[in-house]
């Protein structure tokens, strides 16, 4: 990302979403602007996203930062507003430029103080304008952060409240279901593994059991899903030994856990039935990845 911009505000868990929408924005700037110099094109990602709506804060990042929207074009520059919505051409652009405004200024200080020593008054010093300007951004920028805090506040409220509606709390004797990742689980087991809930502690975390044993470590409620029927009660689990999940799997698996089993065996005679085959000896049949279409013994 590009340095000296405000980051995207981000809760936990959208660092994945937030990372896909960056890609899709540049592909789509690559794509519409028929250019490969994507470090470029992730200058303006980035501007877009810092100045767009921000739905949680209630304004945008750039906003919520620097107390004012992005400015973009003459906007951005220390013209005056008045003299920005007079400008028709290029040439004003340059009129505008010709006589610097520190000159201008330093003129009118002076009259003015020749006017205070001719008439022998002296003016009380008056505010400097750049500094009250200043002191009215500062104020408007902590009034916009308080403001995002608050719209960040609301949002984590209803996000609790949401996932208290949408995750029940479990209880000591409910059967859950617990997703197995890809590379815990063989081509044909199922994709998640049945438990029963043996306890649950003060901070909302479960321990469930299966029939190899109890699941090492701690489950939250978002880990499992709840069964709608009690299949399996708390004593059809063993609870006498701890099991990691890839080995809890590979357990109830019925073609070896993570991937099938192979043997190198010839398909004639009784190769197969011996210890010698790594089918044999794991408890289960030969597939078609050992002996292509060819029957074998430990086939049928």
């Amino acid at each position: 990302m590009v340095h000296g911009k405000p980051r995207h505000p981000q809760s936990q868990g959208s660092v994945e979403r937030l990372n896909c929408d960056v890609k899709d924005m540049l592909t789509a700037w690559l794509g519409d602007n028929d250019s490969t110099d994507w470090p470029m094109g992730l200058r303006f990602v980035q501007f877009q996203k810092n100045s767009s709506y921000h739905s949680g804060i209630k304004q945008s990042p750039y906003k919520a930062l620097f107390g004012s929207e992005a400015k973009v074009g003459l906007r951005s520059n220390t013209l005056p507003t008045e003299i920005l919505e007079r400008m028709v051409s290029e040439e004003d652009l340059l009129a505008a430029y010709s006589v610097p405004s520190s000159e201008r200024e330093a003129t009118g200080h002076v009259e003015h103080q020749d006017v205070s020593e001719a008439t022998g008054t002296m003016q009380p010093d008056t505010a400097d304008p750049e500094d009250s300007e200043l002191r009215v951004n500062q104020q408007n920028i902590e009034v916009q952060r308080k403001r995002a805090v608050d719209g960040q506040l609301s949002q984590a409220e209803r996000m609790v409240k949401r996932s208290r509606l949408e995750h029940v709390a479990g209880n000591p004797g409910d059967n859950v279901t617990i997703p197995i990742p890809l590379v815990d689980r063989g081509k044909g087991d199922p994709r998640n593994i049945m438990g029963v809930i043996v306890d649950r502690n003060e901070n909302d975390l479960y321990r469930v059991a299966v029939k190899a044993g109890i699941l090492k470590g701690h489950y939250s409620r978002t880990q499992f899903d709840l069964c709608t029927n009690k299949l399996f009660n708390i004593e059809d689990m063993s609870r006498d030994v701890e099991v990691g999940l890839r080995q809890a799997v590979q357990s109830e698996s019925r073609c070896g856990g993570q991937g099938y089993a192979k043997c190198n065996c010839a398909a004639s005679g009784k190769q197969c039935q011996t210890n010698r085959c790594k089918c044999f000896k794991s408890g289960v049949k030969c597939n078609s990845r050992c002996h292509s279409s060819t029957t074998c013994p430990n086939k049928n």
